[in-house]
């Protein structure tokens, strides 16, 4: 039943007969999205990741979810191994406002968006509009309140219900002769009949009245989300630490688990690749699609699997506890990374040995390896970056006047003290980034093969 839950009207109207299940969904997985932006505002982006966080660590609950791709037409899809098999979830955030007429869940609801991007799809994939701003206006007027009413008492079908979908049908045609991106709207051939003679479908351009019908059957008014300001703590108490012993982490480990699987969403849903190539030659055959072509490396980019969700869970826990972060978090050796010759010369310069080079390119391979893996993708990584260059070059200047006047081989020396000063530092305990001092060890290498200091005796000392 529409406004109560999603999976029920999915079963309801399920696929269509003439559709195979397993074809149209890869088809309508692979549909090119009409907008690709995500959110508008840092912390609208943010409050979708952590709406998506919330629906990650609820897998033990909803065993039918096999993935969730982020960013991906409406904001993002759960994937599910039964029908509904698909399920479009839109985000939106408001600071201070109520969807009190048919016009604003349209248009700042994003339900015209929704609707239009349902219409593209032939597999009829549920929907769901996730928001923290409630369906209002008066119970008795054709208003977003009344129209949640009569879908949670199941009378849709009834005259009633039928005035408030026509109401909601000429909402959408207003905005859709509006709008540049609305293509699958039909915009109104004739002027719009006042709000008061907007309760007759007759009007309406012919199978819009169904179709609107049936996305209002397939939908889930999920707009009692918490505020930006509350949401992770209300995550955390409903649904992480209720989940602690199904899961296997203590309660106490909540908070870290928590970022764990926020860092998780963030890193799915970081894709600079901007929007796929037109896919209009794909279409007609599902079976053309290449694993190598940038539209499914775009996908797998952005999904997120419950193994994933589940190594999330499990690195959380290790925080919260104290154990040591991962070193090789894929579990095999990082690969030679690209550069690296100015980091040689100056060892090289500074006599060091194969040995001593071989050690530094090694770490350094590692910082470039796991650094992408390890940011989360907000603002606090440029943070994080600047405040360990600039804890590792103060460190430097501290070993180059430690070994002032210093007899012997400047070169090992200062090595060993770079890695003796940066292992007492801990500066992994001093940033949220979950790295290990050697990561660290790897960055300061990198810094030398950025020029920012050498391992020859200064001129002087």
């Amino acid at each position: 039943m529409a406004g109560d839950a999603a999976s029920g009207a999915g079963q309801e109207h399920g696929l269509s007969a003439d559709v195979d299940p397993s074809g149209q969904l890869e088809l309508d997985l692979f549909r090119r999205p009409a907008e690709d932006a995500g959110a508008p505002t840092q912390g609208n982006y943010h409050y979708q990741t952590e709406i998506i966080a919330s629906y990650c660590l609820s897998l033990h609950t909803d065993t039918s979810i096999v993935k969730i791709i982020c960013e991906w037409q409406e904001d993002f899809i759960i994937v599910r191994d039964r029908p509904p098999l698909l399920e479009l979830v839109s985000v939106k955030h408001h600071d201070q406002m109520l969807y009190t007429t048919m016009k604003s869940l349209c248009d700042h609801g994003g339900i015209a968006h929704l609707f239009d991007r349902w219409l593209g799809y032939t597999s009829w994939p549920v929907v769901r509009l996730a928001s923290n701003t409630r369906l209002g206006g008066r119970p008795g007027d054709y208003t977003p309140r009344a129209l949640l009413d009569v879908c949670r008492a199941g009378e849709l079908d009834t005259p009633r219900g039928a005035a408030l979908i026509a109401h909601l049908a000429w909402a959408m045609m207003e905005m859709a002769a509006k709008s540049t991106t609305l293509d699958n709207i039909p915009k109104p051939a004739a002027p719009v009949p006042p709000k008061p003679k907007r309760h007759d479908p007759a009007g309406l351009p012919t199978g819009l009245f169904e179709m609107l019908l049936r996305f209002v059957h397939s939908c889930q008014f999920d707009c009692e989300r918490p505020a930006k300001r509350d949401i992770r703590d209300v995550n955390i108490r409903q649904i992480v630490e209720p989940a602690a012993g199904t899961l296997g982490f203590a309660p106490s480990a909540a908070a870290d688990v928590y970022k764990a699987v926020v860092d998780l969403v963030s890193e799915a849903s970081r894709d600079d690749s901007g929007r796929p190539v037109d896919l209009a030659q794909y279409l007609t055959n599902p079976g053309a699609y290449d694993p190598r072509s940038e539209i499914a490396q775009t996908v797998q980019r952005r999904t997120i699997s419950r193994d994933a969700v589940l190594d999330a869970i499990r690195l959380g826990t290790r925080r919260a506890v104290g154990d040591p972060v991962s070193l090789l978090r894929s579990g095999q050796a990082p690969p030679r990374a690209p550069g690296g010759h100015r980091l040689i010369e100056k060892m090289r310069d500074a006599l060091m040995g194969d040995d001593e080079r071989d050690n530094a390119l090694g770490l350094r391979d590692l910082w470039l390896h796991i650094w992408p893996q390890a940011r989360t993708g907000f603002p606090e990584d440029i943070e994080t970056q600047f405040r360990l260059e600039m804890e590792i070059l103060d460190i430097v200047r501290r070993i180059r006047a430690q070994l002032i006047g210093n007899s012997g081989h400047h070169g090992i020396q200062f090595q060993a003290l770079l890695h003796a000063e940066l292992r007492r530092a801990e500066l992994s305990k001093k940033i949220s980034v979950p790295l290990d001092d050697f990561h660290i060890l790897g960055y300061a290498y990198e810094l030398s093969d950025m020029c920012k200091f050498g391992f020859s005796r200064p001129a002087g000392g």
